[in-house]
């Protein structure tokens, strides 16, 4: 939540840095995508053209419930506890905000990438957001990728779908003329 909300401060940051011209692609893996989802549901400068989201969640609740219950507590009893933890420590409220209510309002590109293997993330949340999604976007299901593994299972299938993607709908690619690690 809180973080979503620092990304108007580090786009702030880029088009005063790199002038008014600037092209922005917010791109986040896992809780990042869950934060760059959230940020684009936000009322963002024109310079923000387009959303990566790689492997997010849904909401905070879902996925917290999800990660208690998989380590043999009870989640739905914990989460009121976990969310007065979250107000107290991190001055938020877990339920303020979604990445899936975000895409109800969202105004740019996005494009859901998910490992359709991921046991942390399940590969639903991203169908969830997508689902919600209002504005232009696609979605990816990776085969054989487990959680934030996609690019490496699949590298040049993932640059592929990025630069068609990216090209469809007119948003910058050279940030996409990367080689594969080896």
């Amino acid at each position: 939540i809180n973080e979503s909300r620092d990304c108007q401060t580090w786009i702030d940051f880029a088009i005063e840095r790199f002038g008014d011209d600037v092209k922005i692609v917010l791109c986040g893996i896992s809780m990042g995508a869950a934060t760059v989802l959230m940020a684009a549901g936000r009322t963002l400068p024109k310079n923000v053209v387009g959303v990566l989201a790689d492997c997010g969640f849904s909401s905070a609740r879902e996925i917290i419930i999800k990660c208690a219950n998989e380590i043999h507590c009870p989640g739905k009893l914990l989460y009121p506890f976990i969310k007065l933890g979250a107000k107290i420590y991190g001055h938020f409220d877990l339920d303020e905000y979604s990445p899936n209510e975000a895409m109800k309002t969202c105004q740019v590109p996005v494009i859901f990438i998910h490992g359709d293997t991921d046991a942390f993330v399940p590969c639903e949340m991203s169908q969830i957001n997508y689902d919600a999604c209002v504005a232009p976007k696609k979605i990816v299901k990776v085969p054989k990728a487990g959680h934030g593994l996609a690019y490496l299972v699949d590298s040049d299938g993932y640059l592929n779908v990025l630069a068609e993607f990216f090209s469809e709908h007119g948003l910058p690619t050279e940030v996409l003329k990367m080689s594969k690690c080896d």
